[in-house]
């Protein structure tokens, strides 16, 4: 009956969070996040990238912005020990850690951070059986792309991004662990913990920022991890558009509206619908606090769906 199918479904998930894989990656990961974000933090050299406010920036004050290394370093760290799934991934992690760090010491122009992340795109995706269908190919590269940038663009507001990421990837390991593979709920699980661990520092108000060291990477694994689900046969390709939903309709229609007044789509700006309620006189708590409750949602909807 749909009754005993339900009360399976919530044992394997306690199952899960009881389980000893479970416990050390998590707790791990947290641990190792949550010391190398305070260390960036007080560390003389690593405070020296900082984010200096602007025309278009929310915040007034210069805000330390590596604390995506601490993320990515936890991430690769506890992968080692627990999940070597994703291993397979680091090279192209590497890759647009990089290229953020680097665009950090000398302002690389957008047209060759866009080509850099097309190649690491399609690098990606030629490891899957996909060159049967090509205009299918060619809407996942986009799409891996998109989600790579829309990342960078939604990381604009304390605790935004990386709280969006503990409730979109605790989707996939939900879904993951209620159909079998713990292996790759533990994945998931990896990058929740590394997110947590950061966000002791990143919810309003702000200590550090993620910076692109943190967006750019979490958004290719956000679209990567999509596309691996999907291929797992995990979830249909639908699922990621609605967990993530939040962040794609703002950020698509926001580039839409841009793109209609014929404003450049490569400069910075403030016109996101975050942004706008912040400069409306919403505080930051505020707007992430109800981003939270939205994506928790239409995150809990595409799960049942």
């Amino acid at each position: 009956s749909n009754q005993q199918r339900s009360w399976k479904m919530f044992f394997k998930i306690f199952s899960f969070f009881y389980s000893k894989e479970f416990l050390l990656a998590f707790f791990t990961t947290l641990s190792v996040a949550t010391l190398l974000t305070w260390f960036i933090l007080n560390s003389k050299r690593f405070n020296q990238f900082l984010d200096i406010p602007g025309q278009r920036s929310l915040h007034v004050v210069p805000i330390p912005s590596l604390g995506g290394l601490a993320i990515m370093a936890s991430i690769t760290f506890s992968a080692a020990l627990y999940s070597p799934e994703l291993l397979y991934l680091l090279p192209f992690l590497l890759v647009l850690i990089t290229l953020s760090f680097l665009d950090d010491l000398i302002t690389i122009k957008p047209l060759i951070r866009l080509a850099v992340h097309f190649l690491t795109a399609l690098t990606f995706l030629f490891t899957f059986d996909l060159l049967s269908n090509y205009l299918f190919f060619i809407i996942l590269l986009f799409f891996l792309v998109w989600v790579i940038n829309m990342y960078n663009f939604m990381d604009g507001s304390d605790g935004l991004a990386a709280g969006m990421s503990i409730i979109g990837f605790s989707c996939y390991a939900v879904l993951s662990i209620i159909l079998g593979d713990l292996n790759f709920a533990i994945l998931n699980i990896i990058i929740i913990a590394a997110c947590t661990g950061f966000l002791f520092f990143n919810f309003p108000p702000a200590k550090i920022f993620m910076g692109d060291t943190g967006s750019i990477p979490l958004g290719f694994l956000c679209g990567a991890l999509g596309v691996i689900g999907w291929y797992k046969l995990l979830w249909p390709a639908w699922f990621p558009l609605i967990v993530f939903s939040p962040f794609i309709i703002d950020s698509s229609i926001t580039l839409l509206k841009r793109f209609i007044k014929k404003e450049s789509l490569l400069e910075a700006h403030r016109s996101h619908y975050y942004q706008r309620a912040i400069l409306i006189g919403h505080s930051h708590k505020h707007v992430v606090i109800f981003s939270y409750a939205i994506m928790i949602c239409v995150g809990i909807l595409g799960v049942f769906a």
